[in-house]
């Protein structure tokens, strides 16, 4: 809040730290923007300037204009992927920059903790788990590695934190997801239209105290990684293992209905499907059923290519997407493809009640062949999927897939951390199956002309 010096309830702790920062972080520390969003490459320092920006703020809450300006009950926020980076690049690096007797009490369970004399504290968070994100109001919120949180953390559970005292956030990042709410928060900083945002994109380079120049990694370092990594950029050719996702997958025009169920953490749950009469038969539907955290994802592909199906949940019962399964199967026919990994008795319930069913069981070779195969098709622009706000999970979980390739020369593919490959893994079951499918199509063709019954013949 704006205050007259008069206001002011208390001279600001001393002493008063020195910093050497270089000019980016000079502008985002100087701003007294509510919202700033840094998109900041690796070693670029952003978690030297929320540190910065943390202990400045709880020394002399008065300096800004949003949150309070009496630093008795002041509490500013840390929140972190994991609990270990926020220990190590929050609680770690603000600690051992504030002068011991500064502090008045501080503690190391979870969540940790550092309170000071004049009464402001400091709590350090994850949104690993959202649930653990309550309380009575924050003032600041320091959120690291924002692009990898869900966009429903935000607006469910640490916007509404800032109302009480109409408080202020510091977004720092590399860039992960394309259209990602982090991204267009970097873009409401950039535009005039949008007066409580600011943004600042720097490279590792911008950085002037680094031993070693971050250019010498070029073309050492894997270019997507390169780009991500040290030019705070995400690359415009796709991630590691499917490239020019929008040019060569997203491209499906045709209509499409979207049934959004609503979900606390943000993410997309629902429904995307075609009618049955504008697909090409047979379809194969690809099922991955969920794990613990994951979602099960319902994905069917139609003998043309095109995505005929999608369907995203969570939290069900096992009779709950036994019974799903078999309407996706009542609706669209064709061979449904499940993961069966697990010994559960769905597999042998679907066989039993006269679905036409070819189960896998996962383990690192049968993935490693499932998206070799999805990624070589989407190369060749054999699949197509429409570009719409409710495949952005399916766009999101493509681009982040992780190769990892041993030193033995064994490849592996896997979600990255906090993150999903449901959508990919069912995706992946489905296609497994285009070959025949489209044979089935050519042959159908063939045998009834014009007249066709609608009958699968895979």
């Amino acid at each position: 809040m704006a205050t007259t010096t008069d206001d002011i309830p208390a001279d600001p702790l001393q002493p008063a730290p020195e910093y050497s920062v270089h000019e980016k972080q000079r502008q985002v520390l100087q701003s007294d923007a509510r919202f700033r969003v840094c998109r900041w490459g690796r070693r670029a320092g952003k978690n030297i300037t929320g540190a910065i920006d943390t202990i400045e703020y709880a020394r002399r809450p008065w300096g800004s204009q949003w949150g309070p300006d009496d630093p008795m009950g002041v509490l500013v926020w840390w929140v972190g992927p994991t609990y270990d980076q926020a220990n190590k690049h929050g609680y770690d690096t603000v600690k051992s920059a504030i002068p011991n007797d500064w502090i008045a009490d501080y503690g190391e369970s979870k969540p940790r903790y550092i309170e000071l004399e004049n009464g402001a504290r400091i709590e350090f968070r994850t949104f690993d788990r959202p649930q653990s994100l309550q309380g009575e109001g924050v003032d600041r919120i320091i959120l690291d590695e924002a692009d990898q949180m869900r966009e429903g953390i935000w607006y469910g559970d640490l916007e509404p934190m800032l109302l009480d005292t109409r408080g202020c956030a510091l977004f720092i990042s590399k860039p992960y997801r394309p259209r990602s709410w982090f991204h267009r928060f970097y873009d409401y900083g950039q535009s005039a239209d949008h007066p409580e945002y600011a943004s600042w994109h720097a490279t590792s380079s911008d950085n002037p105290f680094l031993a070693e120049n971050p250019e010498d990694k070029r073309g050492t370092v894997p270019p997507h990684l390169f780009e991500r990594e040290y030019l705070a950029q995400l690359p415009d050719d796709g991630g590691q293992v499917f490239r020019e996702l929008d040019d060569k997958l997203f491209t499906g025009d045709y209509d499409v209905t979207v049934d959004q169920e609503h979900d606390p953490s943000g993410e997309f749950v629902g429904e995307v499907r075609r009618s049955p009469d504008a697909v090409t038969r047979p379809v194969a539907i690809g099922v991955d059923f969920a794990r613990s955290r994951d979602y099960r994802v319902t994905l069917a592909v139609d003998a043309a290519g095109e995505l005929a199906y999608y369907h995203r949940g969570q939290n069900e019962s096992w009779d709950g997407i036994e019974a799903h399964a078999k309407r996706v199967y009542s609706t669209y026919g064709g061979v449904v493809i499940p993961d069966a990994s697990r010994d559960n008795k769905i597999v042998a319930d679907l066989a039993g009640a006269g679905v036409n069913i070819e189960p896998v069981s996962f383990s690192p070779k049968t993935k490693k062949q499932l998206i070799e195969t999805l990624a070589t098709l989407v190369e060749a622009g054999d699949l197509t999927v429409p570009d719409i706000p409710a495949l952005d999970q399916l766009h999101l979980e493509l681009r982040q897939l992780q190769e990892d390739v041993s030193e033995t020369g064994y490849t592996k593919y896997h979600a990255p951390d906090n993150g999903y490959d449901d959508s990919v893994d069912g995706f992946a079951l489905a296609v497994s199956k285009f070959d025949q499918l489209a044979a089935a199509a050519s042959r159908a063709e063939k045998r009834d002309g014009d007249n066709s019954s609608g009958v699968s013949y895979l």
